[in-house]
């Protein structure tokens, strides 16, 4: 009955400047009510008019984010970004808005496509790495057949190369746009002795391996004569430990580079995870923000320059001062104004597994990668288990209940522009925590591409590629980085077409792309949810076994088929309502 969210009838502007005056509405029958403001510490109450469709105030943007709730007068309740409440709730949940810069228009509800380039294509054999051309850690780094299985013993993650490179990318551009993809966000590209790549020696260039500074341009080039979009892996919060900064600081530490690093008393220094080979760079040292983030020559500008369209920042709440995460909202802030200055239209966002609010909230990102809001609670409810592995139980109703309080405590800019997931590099493939399950598989994709936010398809994930380990051994890195079959034989053609049916509904339904989110039934077996734009509303059921539900007159846009009454669903049923 009440609905607030970031839609023009709700927000006007919907990105207003800070200062600016906004338009604030609620759609509901209530005729009257009042905005709760929280305004420089204080709370004030302001009478709001009554309108066509609900009510409405004027007031100025006075701080970013803008907190306020409504307390309307017949209900004798306040609604605020999680629902009705009897009692003023904390300010933790009311409504956010952010004032200017914010998500840019590409971004918001597209559809992405995560490659680990080493793994996607091989489009050129003559720059592949061979067989103990150099050594890592330790050990001779081995080329392997596309075909043949990653090894996953101690030590051989990292070693392991395929030969997947950018020009292998720049071949299946027409792949992915028939698959209806908008952005690719690229694992990093630099220059490594792994083939991950978080440990770059140089971060300025494109790794020959995987092509060269000249595939960069050409596969940007092609990318936006198709109205595509390229986002790099931003790794700012570390560096690899063969880099010439590092290594001078490590051989002389009166070297300028050495105050780019924490050092310790007993002669070791902060590093990501306590791994040496990964040292944590300092931004309390001036040079270290002019070298990485602020200057002309800076990655963060200069990738942006030569044409991608943003950033995916990797760990992007640890970044800080002397080893730690202090100051880490004034650094992000740093990286996507520097990025705007380059593009205004870059888009970055973070990768921030675990709580994203004191982040987002503090007005840094466009948006994160959306683990903990998202990805975690849905696998655990289809699967039974974590992200380490570990048994879990999770009800329908508690996947509800963690997904609504993730979704209405974001800013109401951002939500459409978290980059929701349910596999990656880091994580165990989708498909084979759900041990292989075909239809469950097809379940997660629905509500993938059904749920607010900017999903991202983990390359493969399309065909049904799985993981060669058995399940008892549980394993994400490096098991979920298998390649890609380019032998359509192997492909899963069904799981291939349900995922392009849901991209190209997502395009066309602007309540799926762009809409706001409200509950709408939960039972141990089905989860159901609202997506709402301007007059369109539409219903998603997601049904673990076959169960009846009733409807208003709607179109079942799975089959462009008009449907009323009891309807009997298996798995995903989307219907948008004819009013």
């Amino acid at each position: 009955m009440h609905y607030h969210d970031w839609e023009p009838f709700c927000v006007d502007p919907l990105k207003p400047e800070l200062g600016q005056e906004i338009t604030l509405r609620l759609r509901t029958p209530a005729k009257e009510g009042f905005l709760i403001l929280e305004r420089y510490g204080e709370v004030e109450r302001r009478p709001m008019k009554a309108v066509a469709g609900g009510l409405e105030i004027h007031l100025p943007l006075y701080s970013s984010p803008l907190r306020y709730c409504f307390f309307l007068t017949q209900e004798k309740a306040y609604l605020t970004a999680h629902g009705l409440h009897g009692a003023m709730p904390r300010y933790d949940r009311f409504f956010h808005l952010l004032a200017q810069p914010t998500v840019p228009d590409w971004a918001v509800g597209a559809v992405f496509y995560q490659i680990f380039p080493d793994r996607f294509r091989n489009g050129n054999p003559h720059n592949d790495p061979q067989t103990g051309e150099w050594m890592y850690m330790g050990r001779p780094i081995v080329k392997k057949h596309w075909d043949e299985p990653v090894d996953y013993g101690p030590g051989e993650g990292p070693i392991q190369h395929y030969g997947g490179d950018l020009e292998g990318i720049l071949e299946k551009l027409d792949y992915l746009q028939d698959l209806g993809i908008e952005a690719l966000y690229l694992t990093p590209i630099l220059p490594s002795g792994s083939n991950h790549r978080y440990d770059a020696r140089d971060y300025l260039n494109v790794d020959p391996h995987l092509g060269g500074n000249e595939a960069f341009d050409r596969l940007v080039e092609a990318l936006h004569q198709r109205g595509m979009r390229l986002v790099l892996d931003g790794v700012f919060n570390h560096i690899g430990n063969t880099h010439p900064d590092f290594q001078k600081a490590l051989h002389d530490p009166t070297a300028p580079e050495a105050g780019q690093f924490t050092f310790y008393a007993d002669g070791s220094y902060a590093a990501f995870f306590g791994v040496k080979t990964l040292p944590k760079l300092d931004y309390a040292n001036p040079l270290t923000v002019e070298r990485w983030l602020d200057g002309y020559h800076a990655p963060v500008r200069h990738w942006i320059r030569k044409g991608a369209d943003g950033w995916r920042l990797d760990v992007a709440h640890q970044m800080g001062e002397g080893g730690t995460d202090r100051r880490n909202a004034e650094l992000l802030r740093l990286i996507k104004h520097n990025s705007l200055e380059e593009n205004p239209e870059a888009f970055v966002f973070g990768e921030l597994f675990f709580d994203t609010l004191p982040t987002l909230r503090a007005h840094t990102l466009d948006g994160s990668m959306h683990y903990a809001g998202f990805a975690n609670p849905l696998m655990e409810w289809l699967s039974g288990k974590n992200v380490y592995g570990w048994e879990v139980r999770v009800s329908t109703l508690q996947l509800w209940e963690t997904l609504w309080d993730h979704y209405a405590a974001l800013p109401l800019q951002l939500r459409q522009s978290m980059y929701t997931l349910i596999s990656s590099h880091d994580i165990p493939r989708a498909l084979w925590r759900l041990k292989g399950d075909v239809e469950r598989f097809k379940l997660a994709l629905g509500i993938l591409l059904t749920f607010p936010g900017a999903p991202g398809l983990y390359y493969g994930d399309e065909i049904g590629l799985n993981q060669t380990n058995p399940y008892h051994d549980w394993n994400g890195d490096p098991m979920c980085r298998g390649t890609f079959p380019w032998d359509e034989g192997r492909w899963n053609q069904e799981v291939r077409d349900w995922t392009k049916t849901l991209i190209r509904l997502r395009k066309q339904v602007p309540a799926l792309r762009r809409g706001g989110l409200l509950p709408l039934q939960v039972s141990e077996k089905l989860l159901a949810y609202q997506r709402r734009y301007q007059e369109e509303e539409v219903w998603v059921y997601a049904a673990l076994e076959p169960t009846e539900v009733q409807l208003p007159k709607a179109e079942n846009l799975l089959t462009s088929q008009p449907v009323e009454g009891t309807v009997r669903l298996s798995g995903l049923g989307i219907f948008r309502l004819q009013r």
